[in-house]
This record gives structure tokens, sequence and C-alpha cells, in this order.
């Protein structure tokens, strides 16, 4: 039988499309308040937003009339007919995000008119609504979000924690503040941010992303067939390894777009390497008529009637935006800053068997007994290898064990392209990535110390301070506790810095930003961890940002301390992301290969 769904399992379906977490709510509900014309907008969050979410503004408010229909499903004052429907400009407009927000949580409306005298509330529970009552407010709207999925608990179950929702409401908050920059933003809480109404789009970035980041950008400014463009992009060094921080604007709505994502990529791909995503703050502005907005419930995605003719402003505003940064910095420059990195290479004749460096065959097996420095970074293969443990029998490796025969002492080895040491086997010869076994001694390492819960830390005799997004600020500090017992020591600076007190000793010569980028990346993508075994983890990322890397030379000691340390690893076949170390080939494989054997 067919029958007509209820109201309130009509919004409960609703919700499930609009309302996703604490974020959508508040998205919900700053875009309300801007589209009321809002000069300033204040927000508290209470565990994230789980608990708690009030948004006040200082807009045109609400009668009473307009009151009794708030929680109404599409009842809207931003659409009168199907033509505003063609050319939408406020950033709501569809009349579902109270109905919805109402019918999974317990919600309260307080406002008054900016011309008005009088204030009126109204209350929403699990989609019952009361009545509207009279109130004492100043002008604008009040609106408090309490017990979000308090009725859904299948839904309340997928929360995260505290600071994984307020780090995404963070987010929300950086791109509706970048869009409308004529509204201002008070976040309070223990990291407040609190931007002020007409700031440039430059004092937006510095405020929310940090005043590094703003110096970096170049303005970017293109028109083409009613096609407008501005904004800022960031310096190629600034990549990213993900997208993040990529945000584009239509008529000041945030808008997702993989092809004006991609127009972006292509302006920057000669300046990028692999895995690198520019950073950039974008402002499209056209006729709201030659676009389409309401594609989507969350009003991200749209459709443009002429796509092309966005793409070409968008990369061509790039690349010319892009073109100053060869003004900027002068050949001479250039020249240093390449002579710095420079990584010396082993010379091999264009044709021909090479001549094989002296010292490689029939030397004097012995390890010296020490290290020497390599350019520009201190290598740390001695003191992993000085701390393992011994090979034990109990590992299930005895003597003739494969990962020993193969990582045994070997007084014979060549080393190709500062990559791959190739070295004799008793059946044979074994390829080894030096990155990849030095990744998994490191790994072993710190987890080996953090079992024993005595992780050494490199403590900083000056504090490191980075500047980071108010988003990735809030996650780290959030697992600041929880990273202190794997030997990262953070503490808040104020603003959006932080300080990097220490660190663990086996990663004493990894760049602290390169490790605090790689700490928030893994954290957006797996949440602050609830359990410290969780912590294990982050290791991975660690030990491959402090492994040798391709083109890092290794003297004839340091190899043969690295092939040592394979002995006494637990795992020695795989780096922890589960690439192989080795590659082990027979004697008959080459016999075959060259046909001396059928």
């Amino acid at each position: 039988m067919i029958r007509v769904l209820s109201p309130e399992v009509i919004n409960q379906i609703a919700a499930g499309e609009v309302i996703e977490r604490p974020f959508s709510v508040l998205k919900e509900l700053i875009e309300n308040s801007i589209d009321a014309g809002s000069s300033r907008v204040e927000i508290e969050l209470e565990e994230g937003g789980k608990a708690r979410i009030a948004v006040r503004d200082d807009g045109r408010g609400m009668t009473a009339e307009d009151l009794e229909l708030a929680f109404a499903s599409h009842a809207t004052s931003k659409l009168t007919s199907l033509d505003d429907l063609g050319a939408i400009v406020s950033l709501g407009f569809r009349g579902e995000a109270l109905a919805s927000i109402g019918s999974v949580a317990r919600v309260r409306v307080l406002s008054r008119p900016a011309d008005g005298e009088d204030a009126h509330e109204v209350r929403a529970e699990g989609g019952r609504v009361g009545a509207v009552q009279p109130a004492a407010a100043p002008p604008g709207t009040l609106i408090e979000v309490r017990d979000l999925f308090y009725n859904v608990p299948a839904r309340r179950r997928f929360l995260k924690s505290d600071g994984a929702e307020r780090a995404r409401c963070l987010e929300v908050l950086q791109r509706l503040a970048l869009g409308n920059p004529q509204c201002g933003f008070r976040l309070s809480g223990t990291r407040s941010i609190q931007l002020e109404p007409g700031e440039t789009l430059r004092d937006r970035v510095a405020a929310l992303f940090g005043r590094e980041l703003a110096a970096s950008c170049y303005p970017v400014s293109a028109e083409r067939g009613g096609v407008t463009l501005e904004g800022l992009v960031a310096d190629p060094d600034r990549a990213r390894r993900d997208r993040t921080q990529e945000h584009l604007f239509l008529n000041g709505r945030p808008i997702k777009d993989r092809s004006l994502s991609h127009a972006v990529f292509e302006a920057y791909r000669e300046y990028l390497m692999g895995g690198r995503y520019p950073v950039a703050f974008l402002f499209l502005t056209m006729d709201p008529a030659s676009v389409d907005v309401n594609v989507h419930p969350t009003k991200a995605e749209v459709r443009f009637h002429d796509a092309r003719l966005a793409y070409s402003v968008i990369r061509r505003g790039v690349t010319e935006a892009l073109s100053a940064r060869g003004r900027r910095v002068g050949l001479g420059e250039f020249a240093e800053a390449g002579s710095a990195s420079a990584v010396s290479e082993r010379p091999l004749p264009a044709t021909g068997f090479p001549d094989l460096p002296d010292g490689l065959f029939g030397r004097d097996a012995a390890v010296g007994s020490g290290f020497g420095k390599l350019p520009d970074r201190d290598r740390a293969i001695d003191r992993s290898v000085e701390q393992a443990p011994p090979v034990q029998a109990e590992l299930g490796r005895g003597s003739g064990s494969r990962a020993e025969s193969l990582f045994r002492r070997s007084s014979r080895f060549l080393v190709v392209r500062d990559l791959y040491i190739v070295l004799e086997t008793d059946g044979g010869f074994a390829v080894v990535d030096q990155h990849a076994l030095h990744e998994r001694v490191i790994y072993e390492q710190l987890l080996r110390e953090w079992r024993d819960g005595n992780v050494p830390v490199q403590r900083l005799l000056v504090p490191v301070v980075l500047e980071l997004p108010a988003a990735d600020k809030e996650i780290l500090m959030t697992a600041a506790d929880a990273l202190a017992k794997t030997g990262l020591l953070l503490a808040d600076f104020g603003g959006n810095e932080i300080k990097v007190e220490g660190y663990p000793a086996a990663l004493r010569h990894v760049r602290p930003k390169e490790l605090v980028d790689g700490l928030v990346r893994d954290l957006r993508e797996s949440g602050v961890p609830r359990e410290l075994e969780d912590l294990r983890e982050r290791f991975h990322s660690a030990a491959c940002r402090s492994a040798v890397m391709a083109g890092d030379r290794l003297s004839d000691d340091e190899i043969e301390k690295l092939l040592i340390a394979a002995q006494k690893l637990e795992h020695p076949d795989n780096c922890p992301h589960g690439r192989p170390t080795v590659l082990n080939y027979s004697l008959g494989q080459l016999e075959r290969f060259f046909r001396r054997r059928v």
C-alpha cells in the first residue's frame, strides 16, 4: 500500500542529504546570516559542535510571522518565482536547512528585525515545532542547535572526536570567510578567530592560513567574455600533497569543480613535482543566469553554460600570475639555490661497460667507525643500527633464513644511481632499495622505542615556530597530548602558530615543517587517534621522510652498516608501506637468461 510520508519522516530523509555532521549545520547557519546582510557573525561550538552550535548575527532579522514558518519545509525568503531559480544570487535558496536541522536536534531561534522593537523566539525538537513566543534580544538573529542527532543514534555513532569535528567546522568558516570579506567573523573558544569586516583577501589569507603564505602569493586578475577572475595563488614552493588548500569561488559561493581544478593544475604543471598540488584562492564572477547552482543539496556543485570559457579564464589568469615568479627571483639566485641542493653524480661512460669505482670489489670488509656527512642531510643510519637489537633466533630467522642470507655482510657490492645497492649473495645476487631499507630500519626503531615507553626526544634549544591554517592547527593541538607520547612536543603559540619544542631523536634531521605537514595530512585522513595504539601508524610517514632518498650518496661504511642493520629487523623484506626492500636473483636465473642453461 502506498502512503504519504509524515512531515517528520520527510524532514529526516532531507536531513540525511543536507546535514551530515556539525560542519554541515554550521555551513547552513552562516550562509543564512550572510544572506541576511550581516556585517558581523559570532560563532560558539561545544564539543566540536556535537553538543552545541550557536550562530549570532546582526542581519535583517525575522518577524513573528517569519518565525512561524522558520521550520517549515521549502519555506524561504530568497526565492519568489520560477524566474528567480534561473539566476540565484544568494548562498541558500532551497528552504530545507532549518527544517532538516530541527528534525535531528533541539533548536532555538531568537530574532528581532533590524527596524523593529520586538523580538520573538521559536523552538523545535525532533521535528516538533513549538509556538512563537515574545522574547528580548538585540537586532539580528541567534540560532542555537543542541544535541545533534540525539534522536538518530545510528548517525551520532558516526561522529568523530571533538577536535576532528571542530577542525571541519573551521574549514567551513575559512571558506565562507574568504568568499565574504564584507562580513566579520568571531569564533570563541580556546583557539579563537577574529576577522574584521572589509578586510582584503590577503589580510584574510594571513589571518586564516598564516602571514608567510599570504606574503608568498601572487595576485591574479583576468577578464574575458563577461567572466572576471580575481584572487591569489601561492608560490609553487608552497605546494602541498593534497588539494585541501585549493579554494574556488563563484559569485562568492565556495564551489568544487574538477574542470576548474584541472585548469589551475595545468597552469602550475611546469612548476610542480609529481604528487604536489597548488595553493590557490580564486574568485570567479559572472552573470548568475549563466550558471546553474541548483545541482545538489549541498550547493557546492555547479554547471556552467560555457564551461570552456571559465576554464580558459582561470588557466590564463593563473599562468600570467605565475610569470611574476621569474621576475621575483633572478638568475643568480636560481644558480645559487641549484648549487646548494645539487647532488654529485658518479660519472659513467656513455657507451660500453662502465669502469667500476675503486674500492668496491675485493676490499677489506671491516666496518668503519663512523659516518660522514651528506650534503644538507645529517645521516641517522648509525644511530638506527647501534640501537637495533641483536638478531634473535625467536624471531623465526635462524642462521639459514632468507633474510639473513640476503642481508649478510658482503665485501662485494655496487651502487647504481645512488639508490640501488647490488650485492653478491650465496646463491646469486640481490638488489637493495636503500631508501626502502633505511625506512624500515627507522620505523622499527621508532616502534621499538615507543613500545618500551622510552622515546628519546631531541629537545630544541630554540623552538621552531610554524604558521598553519586554523583548521590544521586545531587538528594538531587536539592530538598534542597523544603525539607527545611518540616524542613530538607541540605547544600553542597563539594565532595561527604552534611551537615545535622537540621531536623523536631518530628523526632529528627531518625539517619540522615537513614532519608537521605530513602529520596533519595523516590526521586529516584518519582522524585524531582515540587509542594510543593508533599512533603507530604515524611512524610510517615519519620514517619515510627521515630515510635517505634517491640521489643521497652513502659511503661504503654507511652501506655496510645499513646491510648489517637489516639482519636485526623483525620484517626486513618490506618497507612500512609494503614496497619490497630487496629483489633476489638466483644464479640459475642468470644462467637461463644468458642461455647457459636450458
